[in-house]
């Protein structure tokens, strides 16, 4: 039986992310990178240097016009995430666009039924599953905290002062930068949406962006989460703790290739006692994280079905993020799906 052939690739946005996704196509043995796009001309160089023969373009609309592609994956601010997925839509293109999808639950839910009418696979960028987040996943389906109960949490970067992540026109602020993957590791975990919100969302009185925001979750059968979402830290660093009736489990990292893992169950034998699991190190997070993440995309593709993490996946999170905006700004807790007037 002959190998698929692999899925030709463009890269569009050759930032930071978008330059680490483009190493992972050329790692990949399902992938291939064919093209890029971005108006940084010195950036667009840059990601077309990973391999040999890859076209550079300003802009989508051009790499769609001169480039033939199978898949596009968009790692661009956060404005231009929904827009720039309905393109690549209506061209027919698969697409991986990296998270939080859009700005708010509307835009999320016209790329959901745009992908849905036009038969093209597409999935959301949510790559904390494929990292640090799968352990504590893998042990939650073996059981190891029994009825799950509560999540608490916390995840920091330092202070966003420039560029279009300080900017809450562009989407910037930690809500919708790092704030979302929390969101998406409660209903990952939990299997379920939350029914209200509570937040207190502080904004610097500079950038306008959301600073410092306390979230609280409740599920429609008494599970809660609460978490602190900051740009106030002295560096990255995230904390989570997943509490049931039968143990725990807190995950604890300073980056994503470095963390540990601490579990108490009276389920499993083995963890009895609080015992601390290291993984292996990877030498970075493309190998880590984001290999497994395109591979998913890629099988999702061959297989013409659902990926891991689909677009109502994403419109979920942003549902709930929504929300929290809300309640920040009325100081009331509100029902998730309350419709707002405000952007982040």
């Amino acid at each position: 039986m002959d190998e698929p052939e692999a899925v030709r690739v463009g890269v569009v946005g050759c930032g930071n992310h978008g330059g680490a996704l483009a190493q992972a196509v050329v790692r990949s043995d399902t992938l291939r990178l064919v093209a890029c796009a971005d108006p940084d001309a010195a950036a667009v160089r840059g990601v077309a240097g990973f391999s040999d023969g890859v076209s550079t373009h300003p802009s989508l609309e051009a790499l769609l016009e001169a480039s033939d592609v199978d898949a596009v994956l968009i790692a661009t601010p956060h404005d231009v995430l929904a827009p720039l997925a309905l393109s690549a839509i209506r061209a027919g293109k698969h697409l991986l666009i990296e998270k939080p999808m859009a700005m708010d639950e509307p835009q999320a839910k016209e790329i959901e039924f745009a992908a849905a009418s036009a038969g093209v696979t597409c999935m959301v960028g949510y790559s904390f599953r494929y990292g640090m987040a799968r352990y504590v996943h893998e042990l939650l389906s073996q059981g190891a905290v029994g009825e799950l109960r509560a999540i608490t949490g916390a995840i920091g970067t330092p202070p966003m002062n420039t560029r279009w992540i300080a900017e809450p026109e562009s989407g910037g602020g930690p809500l919708l930068f790092v704030g979302c993957h929390l969101i998406d590791l409660a209903l990952w975990f939990t299997g379920e949406e939350p029914t209200s919100v509570w937040a207190n969302v502080q904004y610097r009185p500079d950038t306008k962006a959301d600073d410092t925001s306390a979230i609280y979750l409740e599920f429609a059968n008494g599970r809660i989460a609460q978490f602190c979402v900051t740009q106030a830290a002295a560096g990255f660093f995230y904390d989570l703790q997943v509490i049931g009736d039968a143990g725990s489990i807190a995950l604890r990292g300073r980056n994503f290739v470095q963390f540990d893992i601490e579990i108490q169950s009276t389920v499993l034998p083995a963890y009895r006692e609080p015992t601390i699991i290291r993984p292996g190190m990877q030498r970075d997070h493309i190998t880590t994280m984001l290999i497994p993440e395109l591979a998913e995309f890629a099988a999702a593709i061959e297989g013409r079905r659902a990926p891991a993490i689909t677009p109502s996946d994403g419109r979920r999170v942003l549902r709930a993020l929504d929300a929290v905006v809300a309640s920040g700004r009325s100081h009331q807790v509100l029902a998730v799906g309350t419709p707002i007037l405000t952007a982040y």
